[in-house]
């Protein structure tokens, strides 16, 4: 590969990590309230899917222990 295309694949990275920056700084302090609201309640839901997850395992491999399926 050619030192010139690999400059230009390299800048890449930086290039989109520069934007990603600046266009954070420019959010509401409601918009930044809101997103924080909203991962919060999707590490509750996926740790209630998870969990039902689990519990559904453990019922089915109980269950095939104990003979019921």
């Amino acid at each position: 590969m050619r030192k010139s295309v690999a400059l230009r694949l390299a800048s890449i990275p930086a290039a989109v990590l520069a934007s990603m920056g600046s266009a954070h700084a420019a959010l509401d302090t409601a918009v930044t309230t809101a997103v924080t609201a909203a991962t919060d309640d999707m590490k509750s839901a996926v740790l209630l899917i998870i969990g039902g997850m689990v519990v559904f395992w453990g019922l089915k491999k109980l269950g095939t222990k104990m003979g019921w399926f």
